[in-house]
């Protein structure tokens, strides 16, 4: 499974294909090696999503942030908070542990334990990422939460399930602690502004394969073309266009990947109507041709990304 293909869909909510009704959480364990396409673009998901750094270095992005995680180190990122993950072109491998899991996996909605210690996260707008590192004691507990619920999915004793549902309940109590949270009913409110980035967003996940002009992305939010750089520099810290155009690389290395599709094909399905143009865009942004790329990552030469169930 490719970093690519966990993250990406058509409307840049991440589709969380690996969690089912009647047990609403999911873990991965992901590696990405030197060679291997290093961004995670922005996306966003309805799930609570905790990590820890097993190996190297990761950028990991909010809205006008960008924390640098180390190995050891986690973070946390509420529901619907716009993200985006890039593993440092100078670090040679990378590796986290990933766990995502709907809130009603801890205590059903409209419960008192869901009012009482699930919303107060929820609801409040500030608690769109908290950083873990062992440097604090009450951060090295709940980092010590994350390793031990690994160790339970690992091993799949009898029960398993029940001892992971136990210990996240335990992580989720040591990390609420840590906050500092009170119970209110404040409800988690976007900004206007990040609304309208996501429809923007959604819009290029979705037309990417088109000609896109800067018009079309800000009739996608009903806004002008300076509200819509606006939104992009001010959120993501990046113009439209150059978004646009990463983006399209990440679909071109998805498709180099994953099927045995000619570059020019590969070219004009991404967007780019001129394979020279794509070569030339390839070859700056990561390092090597179209060609040469999918010899080394194509399909029957997969490294980098694997995931445990």
């Amino acid at each position: 499974m490719l970093l690519e293909d966990l993250i990406i869909t058509d409307t840049s909510k991440e589709n969380m294909f690996e969690l089912q009704e009647n047990y609403p959480c999911c873990s991965r364990d992901m590696v990405i090696t030197a060679g291997n396409s290093r961004v995670v673009p922005w996306h966003w998901h309805e799930e609570l999503e905790i990590l820890y750094v097993r190996e190297g270095e990761i950028d990991y992005w909010t809205a006008g942030n960008c924390i640098r995680l180390r190995k050891s180190d986690g973070i946390f990122i509420n529901t619907n908070v716009m993200h985006q993950v890039i593993f440092p072109q100078e670090m040679e491998d990378a590796g986290s542990q990933v766990f995502m899991f709907r809130p009603e996996f801890l205590a059903e909605e409209g419960s008192l334990l869901h009012k009482k210690y699930i919303c107060p996260v929820l609801y409040d707008h500030k608690f769109q990422a908290a950083v873990l590192r062992r440097e604090s004691e009450m951060q090295r507990k709940v980092l010590e939460d994350m390793l031990e619920m690994d160790r339970i999915q690992d091993k799949k004793a009898f029960g398993y399930e029940m001892a992971f549902r136990n210990k996240i309940a335990e992580m989720w109590i040591d990390f609420i602690h840590m906050l500092g949270v009170e119970p209110e009913t404040a409800k988690l409110r976007t900004s206007e502004k990040e609304e309208r980035l996501k429809e923007m967003l959604a819009f290029i996940h979705k037309e990417y394969r088109n000609e896109i002009s800067l018009s079309d992305i800000a009739d996608a939010a009903k806004v002008s073309k300076r509200e819509a750089l606006r939104c992009f520099q001010e959120e993501i810290h990046i113009s439209p266009g150059a978004y646009l155009k990463d983006y399209r690389l990440q679909m071109a290395c998805t498709m180099l990947r994953n099927t045995s599709e000619t570059i020019t094909t590969v070219s004009q399905n991404c967007g780019f109507h001129s394979a020279s143009y794509f070569g030339k865009v390839f070859r700056s942004q990561m390092g090597c041709t179209p060609y040469e790329f999918k010899n080394k990552t194509g399909t029957g030469n997969r490294e980098g990304i694997s995931e445990k169930n």
